[in-house]
């Protein structure tokens, strides 16, 4: 398995036997997607101009916040979670930018240097297929085989939302989402103590209100008793709707394959296909590719505080 570049010259990485994985940035022209992003999103011709105008003008009241007001890419990037209203998206852009301000956390600075271990270890994953519906599927790894003396909580999470973003600019990833499925075969107490709560809430918090990623689904697999305490920590902090979106699978994969089509999962999680072991820092080394982007995007925010003399 090795990274390579496919006919259109874009960087992709080879799993084997016809397994892909691979970014698009490109704008969904098929007509479904356009009839999708309509119904979803209210993504038409006319309230995307004046969502637009409108988001950016409320941009440009936001003094200290540099964004790139003019790219239409980065602005539906927000726009499509919130099903183009301009204000609350607005909301989410400053809450998601003062997330980042805070140096040291889940969101400043990210690079694959950073997050180097998680990937090595494939603590976290981007599965090759999407689902069924088009969504982008993320797999967490957070039980026997999370080493959280090796790598720590906030590395996973720094983790988590660099591959959040880099899936995240992908307009058919916007229009249909991301799953998560989380594996906590064999978690531990020394695994449930990476979660002190206020940092949950810290977490939770952020992707249930400010993260720009339509989170579809969380799918907990091999959750036995211990589980039950460490999920009464997040619970608390949970709103309706991710409440709503997360289900318990224990270990029954059937369960899963209700939700995930099978022939769409690798086999260790009861699926058709097989993605052999592999070095995980061939997934920064694809990361690396889109290097200018992510830099640019580190760019973006908050401008500090002028003192005044």
């Amino acid at each position: 398995m090795a990274l390579r570049l496919d006919e259109l010259k874009a960087p992709c990485v080879d799993f084997g036997n016809g397994i892909e994985l691979r970014f698009n940035l490109e704008e969904f022209t098929v007509e479904a997607a356009k009839e999708k992003a309509a119904k979803e999103l209210r993504e038409t011709p006319d309230v995307v101009e004046a969502s637009m105008n409108e988001l950016r003008e409320l941009i440009r009241q936001e003094k200290r916040l540099h964004v790139p007001v003019d790219n239409d890419a980065f602005l539906r990037r927000f726009l499509r979670p919130k099903k183009y209203y301009p204000t609350s998206t607005m909301e989410m852009m400053k809450a998601f930018y003062k997330m980042k301000s805070k140096d040291n956390f889940i969101l400043d600075h990210l690079t694959t240097e950073s997050i180097k271990r998680a990937l090595d270890d494939r603590v976290v994953q981007i599965l090759p297929k999407r689902d069924q519906h088009g969504r982008r599927i993320l797999f967490m790894e957070m039980g026997a085989k999370w080493n959280c003396s090796k790598v720590p909580s906030l590395e996973v999470i720094r983790a988590t939302n660099m591959l959040m973003e880099a899936v995240g600019r992908e307009p058919e990833t916007q229009l249909n989402g991301i799953v998560f499925i989380i594996n906590f075969d064999k978690l531990s107490l020394s695994h449930i103590s990476q979660f002190p709560p206020m940092f949950v809430k810290s977490i939770v918090d952020h992707g249930q209100k400010n993260s720009p990623y339509r989170v579809k689904g969380i799918h907990i697999v091999n959750n036995a008793r211990m589980f039950n305490i460490m999920f009464k920590i997040f619970k608390q902090f949970m709103g309706k709707k991710w409440s709503q979106r997360i289900f318990l699978h224990g270990i029954e994969f059937k369960k899963l394959h209700e939700h995930v089509d099978e022939s769409l999962l690798p086999s260790f999680l009861g699926g058709t296909y097989e993605i052999p072991e592999y070095d995980g820092a061939v997934i920064g080394e694809l990361l690396d590719c889109y290097k200018e982007q992510f830099e640019e995007e580190d760019q973006y925010g908050y401008l500090p505080e002028v003192k005044q003399s």
